[in-house]
């Protein structure tokens, strides 16, 4: 049997949509998603080699040490401690996993997706800061790992969606149901997105701009060099510029290597609109951090978020207007940050201490929370701005 080598040069991709909503729209035209494929024969499937010694697989640990031990002692400029830290985490959470073996990996992930689809998806709010409450399918690590593959998505997604319209005696759900489903479709459309744009990038997917922004460019023509930058950034990614969200969902990150794709949107926008700081710093860090880590996915999100990806605007998240929205109660920013706990309120503010204010703009109400990392007006919209000029609150 002759082996099928895939042709992923840039060649190939030229001509593709540089604009995700134009490459979604085409993909759709393009014509029905293929069928899935059948087990492939034990003929394709490599054998042992023998003879040869595998001699042991290095541990995580082994792995980290020659960059921490390194002449600059340091991964990104970060602590140590930090580092260590995050390793620790990965490793406490994995050891687990490690007991399983890959069929029964792949038999849980297959498991998870039939039920997130026939009993969470049509109600998700994938919206939301904190989607631990199954607002989100969690499915990005078996699509890294290729446990899954999108297409499996797709057509779990679409058997249902077959089932449903089937069912009797309960039409005025069913377009419901199937409209709301179909989110999870449109995340593989993207993701399929970014997996080509990388490849039609190639080396370009890692320069400061892999594409020329279709918006008007009002970001600074160079960002900050890494030195100037370097205080910045160490308290962007160890959770410590006092804005509430920013840091949860930093902590978050760093405790499970996971975090919302709302939360991932705000801190790449601080660090890149607000910071000015070279976002492929941020799409290392998660790199280094992420348990879903996908290369494509990761960085032409980054990129696209940061203004020079396929996007044509230019958005610029308002991080404090974004938690009142998505995280009203503050949930999310006082389970991942432990401030909340451990300070005191000032005596002025005690009868604040169950409203939503407290968790918005927390160095108003705290005498030793930090001062912002940015100007906090900066970080509210126009509308969310003149309520707190007229009323001296957000959460109205």
């Amino acid at each position: 049997t002759k082996s099928k080598i895939t042709d992923v040069s840039p060649s190939r991709f030229q001509g593709m949509p540089s604009i995700m909503g134009d490459f979604r729209r085409a993909s759709r035209a393009a014509g029905p998603v293929r069928r899935l494929a059948g087990m492939p024969s034990e003929s394709l499937i490599a054998k042992a080699f023998c003879g040869i010694e595998s001699g042991e697989i290095p541990s995580l640990e082994d792995l980290i040490l020659p960059l921490t031990s390194a002449p600059s002692g340091s991964i990104l400029g970060l602590p140590s401690a930090l580092i260590s830290h995050i390793v620790q985490s990965s490793i406490d959470r994995n050891s687990e996993m490690q007991q399983q073996s890959l069929s029964d990996y792949e038999d849980h992930a297959m498991q998870h997706l039939e039920d997130f689809v026939t009993k969470y998806a049509a109600l998700a709010d994938r919206s939301l800061a904190d989607v631990s409450q199954n607002d989100s399918s969690k499915l990005s690590v078996n699509l890294a790992l290729g446990v899954l593959s999108p297409r499996q998505i797709y057509h779990c997604v679409k058997s249902h969606q077959s089932k449903m319209e089937k069912t009797e005696n309960q039409k005025g759900d069913i377009n419901n149901y199937i409209r709301d489903c179909s989110w999870l479709i449109s995340h593989m459309e993207m993701r399929d997105y970014f997996l080509f744009d990388s490849f039609r990038n190639g080396p370009k997917s890692y320069h400061t701009k892999p594409h020329k922004p279709k918006h008007l460019d009002v970001r600074p023509e160079e960002w900050l060099p890494f030195p100037q930058g370097l205080d910045a950034f160490n308290r962007w990614a160890s959770g410590q510029t006092n804005l509430p969200l920013v840091d949860a969902g930093i902590n978050e990150l760093i405790s499970t290597g996971y975090t919302s794709n709302r939360v991932r949107q705000n801190m790449a926008s601080v660090l890149s609109k607000d910071l000015k700081l070279d976002w492929r710093l941020g799409a290392e860090w998660f790199q280094f951090c992420l348990s879903d880590h996908c290369v494509a996915a990761n960085y032409g999100n980054w990129a696209y978020f940061s203004g020079v990806g396929g996007d044509p605007k230019n958005r610029h998240f308002r991080t404090i207007s974004q938690a009142w929205r998505y995280d009203s109660e503050g949930k999310f920013v006082r389970k991942w940050n432990k401030k909340f706990d451990s300070l005191k309120l000032k005596d002025d503010y005690r009868h604040h201490s169950e409203r939503y204010e407290v968790a918005l703009r927390p160095w108003d109400f705290y005498d030793d929370w930090g001062t912002p990392i940015v100007d906090p007006m900066t970080q509210l919209t126009w509308q969310d701005k003149e309520r707190f000029t007229q009323f001296g609150m957000i959460s109205l």
